[in-house]
């Protein structure tokens, strides 16, 4: 099991240090850029798989938290001139406000329900922010829409290599918290309420409590995903709210295999890479993004890590079921092992 852990850990660690060394090899800005992105989308997909993986809890409408966390981040650091890191700190805090409330509301449901709700959630917030404008900003320019709020950054032209390496700094932090989460006394109640809330119910566990706990923690961590995404782009828009976003971060989570956490990481890491580097237009994304979740829901419904995790099983099976090898004498009466 050890040998296992260290195994894994060996391969995140070389990773992580490929990641660091990539902009030593002076890649195009475009190329960062794609990078940079991927890894808040990979912190935000490992933020689903804390509700949808974790507590089984599937949400179609996590860009929700996301885009609110941007859209506060945009609108106290413009309007209000608050500075930037309390502008942060408020915009995680309303994002598991957000989440808590999700999870309030979809508590006493289950199964598809849950996906209905959030899904309608999604969507009002969505259309809200899409066709109208809110706020007017200086000189008169009305801020909302399709255009959406800019964010009052305290820099100017920051180089594309600190937002890569700040990004990619974020994105470590927050995918060893969420797995600490995921791997904590209440982490595992939400695993055993996410098997069978009936037994857990039976057993005394609080269920309708770990599950507003699951929407808050997994809504806190999309919250700093959504802040620093709108950061990185100096603008919140309604694309930040948008079933696109959900329905990736889903995607993701199934592909990398839902309650790994790191699974999700790695997934939207190499589908983002891939799809928004080859400068592949939205809807074809969509649509691969579509035929990807597809495949992995047919042929492989654990994903990456779960497929990995029974091969691994079959073979270990295998190797101690073998017989072991029958002591005899050969032809010229020598013992033999």
């Amino acid at each position: 099991m050890r040998s296992a852990a260290t195994f894994r850990g060996g391969w995140l660690a070389a990773g992580i240090g490929l990641l660091l060394l990539f902009p030593l090899s002076s890649p195009d800005e475009f190329f960062l850029d794609v990078f940079t992105t991927g890894f808040l989308l990979a912190a935000f997909a490992a933020s689903w798989d804390v509700i949808g993986g974790v507590s089984g809890q599937i949400t179609l409408g996590h860009a929700l938290p996301f885009g609110a966390a941007a859209y506060s981040c945009a609108l106290l650091t413009s309007l209000a001139g608050w500075p930037l890191p309390l502008a942060v700190a408020a915009a995680v805090l309303l994002a598991a406000a957000v989440g808590m409330g999700i999870g309030a509301l979809s508590a006493p449901l289950a199964g598809p329900f849950v996906a209905l709700l959030t899904l309608a959630l999604g969507e009002i917030a969505h259309e809200a922010a899409t066709g109208h404008t809110f706020f007017s900003g200086p000189g008169g320019y009305a801020w909302g829409g399709e255009g959406g709020i800019p964010v009052a950054l305290p820099w100017q032209d920051a180089p594309p290599f600190s937002s890569y390496y700040a990004a990619l700094t974020f994105l470590c932090i927050a995918s060893y918290g969420m797995l600490r989460f995921s791997r904590s006394g209440a982490g595992l109640i939400l695993r055993a309420v996410a098997g069978s809330p009936i037994t857990a119910q039976a057993s005394g566990v609080p269920i309708s409590r770990f599950k507003r706990l699951a929407f808050a923690v997994g809504s806190a961590f999309a919250g700093a995903a959504g802040a620093g995404f709108a950061l990185h782009v100096g603008r919140a828009t309604a694309t930040d709210l948008s079933l696109e976003l959900s329905f990736q971060a889903a995607t993701f989570a199934a592909v990398g295999g839902r309650g790994t956490i790191v699974g999700p990481v790695v997934a939207a890491l190499v589908l983002h890479i891939l799809f928004q580097g080859l400068s592949l237009p939205p809807s074809a994304r969509v649509l691969l993004y579509a035929l990807t979740l597809l495949v992995t829901l047919r042929f492989f419904p654990g994903g990456v890590v779960g497929t990995a995790r029974d091969l691994a099983s079959r073979l270990g099976r295998k190797e101690g079921a073998r017989p072991p090898r029958r002591r005899g004498r050969n032809r010229a009466g020598e013992g033999t092992r």
